[in-house]
């Protein structure tokens, strides 16, 4: 780094020299496959830059990422990249010193990519994007955007409701994106080799399954500003976007050659999606029902990802991913092949292996099971009850039992499980304080089991959110609970627990749940505020001491509406839905149906896929 004059030579490495925990920005990892030095300069290759709207600690976590860069970073003619968020004092110094958002590998300007590519899996993470585009130089509205600027392209879960994130994304792929990956990559080489505009480049893409151009679709609002419907502006647009499913997850590309971050991250181990959506249709779920049909993948073939990861990583600790992964047909066999991989082969000689599970679904957790992983690392067990009273379970359509939970319990102490985590919900539709009283009691009940083994050292760690409405779900149409009710419950339950010293409760706060709630049921209305909130700093909102509500609610303000009536507002079955030109392949009548069924508190058997025919699904 040379600083003559006050002019600065080499600006990245001033940066490095100048801001906190510098790895994070370097790059070149292990397991990135050797880049020729010249792969920039190519000027016939399509770059596309895959980012994601948050630092590289939580960014390298996720499995998106993971999945669609080692595709892309496969295919030939395409030099594929990945961006995150600085942190704060990093940022700074690039406004500073004028020193755009660049690739973390071949250190190209972010705006010199052809694609930019966004994964969108958490509403809180919105503003995150205009900061992204923002470092990078690179206009913040979609209709600002100049020829030579990337088509920006967003993907991941929360755009099956795309709207609230419409005036800055190009183009949204919504749904499984394995296939779609290698789409968008033929698609923008065949559009770089005609020498297609931008426009027309985007209209290429549009033409892939499962694309949206929010450009070639207009709002309409009734009174008072409420939207009504949405009408086609652009001939040969689809009138509904059908989700991308992949139906043979066996068939689909699952990573194994993954880059071992060289910084410390959230997630760091080998992860493994051994199936992909879920039996059981819990009713506030959204991943539980944009993700179905319920997949799984074979044994043969999860056993065949877990070795290639080791051979290719050094990974050791791997976690089976699954929204609920207790009910993969062939868990037992898979645990117990990772757990005496040691002794498999000379290559896996003097490896310890171990296994964790994201979640156990509490009805289908085993004496067994609990055997099998008790001889890994002793980290704890996660459960989500998530409702305390049999009632408040049919009503959400959980199906255990308080029983199931005190099994479950009783055979995590016996396999020498010093920690249970659980995980509830408040603020559900039709929800009762009898209901909470229910779930303090069985929490305790949990408690004395433990007590009762005479389990030294024994806690428990009890995390409450608060129930956020979500699209495309049986409670799209329900309130979410006003600050004050929510505030008093939590109260409620603090009161009866307050005795227990090896509980320990935690609760979301009721700000960041609120601001969710809105842009998760959001329509495009929602843009002007997500704009004018990010110019007045917001930034990094699901970050505890980051968000800056005040500012949200004049956002909101100052575009005619109030964040917390927004949140809380209640959607009548029949009112147009902001979301419903999303096809998740799901009857409406279904949702309506289920929404019915939790008003009579009565349940729903699990999912038998390519049997039931109740959802519209198989």
């Amino acid at each position: 780094m040379k600083n003559t004059g006050g002019i600065i030579i080499n600006k990245f490495e001033y940066i490095l020299q100048n801001v906190s925990k510098p790895q994070q920005y370097i790059g070149c990892e292990y397991g990135l496959k050797r880049m020729e030095t010249d792969a920039p300069e190519n000027k016939n290759a399509v770059k596309v830059l895959l980012s994601f709207p948050d630092t590289y600690e939580i960014g390298m976590s996720n499995f998106a990422v993971k999945i669609l860069f080692e595709i892309m970073e496969s295919i030939d003619g395409v030099i594929c990249d990945r961006a995150f968020l600085p942190e704060d004092d990093c940022a700074a110094l690039m406004k500073k010193i004028d020193y755009p958002l660049h690739s973390l590998n071949y250190r190209i300007p972010a705006a010199e990519f052809d694609a930019i590519g966004v994964t969108l899996e958490y509403e809180l993470n919105y503003s995150n994007v205009l900061h992204l585009l923002d470092l990078a130089g690179i206009a913040l509205e979609s209709k600002d955007r100049k020829e030579t600027d990337p088509v920006v392209i967003a993907g991941g879960s929360a755009c099956v409701n795309p709207e609230p994130m419409a005036d800055f994304i190009d183009v949204f792929f919504i749904g499984d994106g394995e296939e779609a990956a290698a789409e968008i990559c033929a698609v923008l080489k065949e559009s770089k080799k005609s020498g297609l505009s931008r426009g027309e480049r985007i209209k290429a893409l549009s033409r892939l399954r499962g694309a949206y151009v929010p450009a070639y679709y207009e709002p309409v609002y009734g009174e008072p500003g409420v939207q009504a419907g949405i009408k086609k502006i652009q001939d040969g647009a689809p009138e509904r976007i059908k989700v991308r499913t992949i139906k043979d997850l066996d068939s689909a590309f699952h990573p194994v050659k993954l880059i071992v971050p060289n910084f410390e991250t959230v997630f760091n181990r080998g992860v493994v999606e051994i199936a992909r959506g879920c039996k059981n249709a819990c009713r506030f779920c959204q991943a539980g029902f944009i993700y179905r049909p319920y997949r799984e993948r074979s044994v043969e073939n999860i056993k065949s990802i877990i070795k290639k990861i080791f051979l290719n990583t050094g990974y050791t600790e791997f976690t089976l991913s699954s929204l609920s992964a207790t009910d993969h047909g062939g868990l037992k066999e898979i645990i117990n092949y990772t757990l005496g991989l040691n002794e498999a082969g000379e290559e896996f000689r003097g490896a310890l292996f171990s296994v964790s599970l994201p979640s156990q679904r509490i009805s289908t957790f085993s004496v067994e099971l609990a055997g099998q992983l008790s001889k890994n690392k002793k980290s704890g067990l996660t459960f989500a009850p998530e409702a305390g009273s049999q009632r408040m379970r049919d009503v959400i359509n959980k199906n255990v039992s308080e029983q199931d939970l005190y099994t479950t319990a009783e055979a995590a102490v016996a396999s020498g499980y010093r920690l249970i985590k659980l995980y509830f919900m408040i603020g559900l539709p039709f929800e009762t304080d009898e209901d909470l009283l229910e779930m303090a009691r069985i929490i305790s009940r949990v408690a004395a089991i433990a007590r009762e083994k005479k389990t030294r050292g024994f806690s428990m760690n009890v995390t409450f959110s608060t129930f956020v409405p979500k699209p495309h779900t049986p409670f799209q149409w329900a309130r979410q609970a006003s600050r004050e009710e929510v505030v008093r419950k939590q109260e409620l339950i603090r009161e009866q627990l307050k005795k227990y010293r090896e509980i320990c409760l935690k609760f979301t706060r009721y700000s960041v749940t609120e601001l969710e709630s809105a842009f998760a049921r959001g329509s495009r209305k929602l843009c002007g505020a997500l704009l004018d909130a990010y110019k007045d700093g917001c930034r990094f909102d699901a970050w505890d001491d980051r968000l800056k509500l005040e500012n949200w609610r004049s956002a909101f303000e100052k575009n005619g509406m109030k964040l917390a009536d927004y949140a809380t507002r209640e959607i009548k079955p029949g009112d147009y839905l902001p979301w419903s030109l999303v096809d998740t392949g799901i009857d409406a009548g279904f949702l309506e149906e289920e929404f019915e069924s939790a008003e009579k508190e009565r349940a729903t058997p699990a999912c038998d896929p390519g049997r039931c025919k109740r959802c519209g699904i198989c």
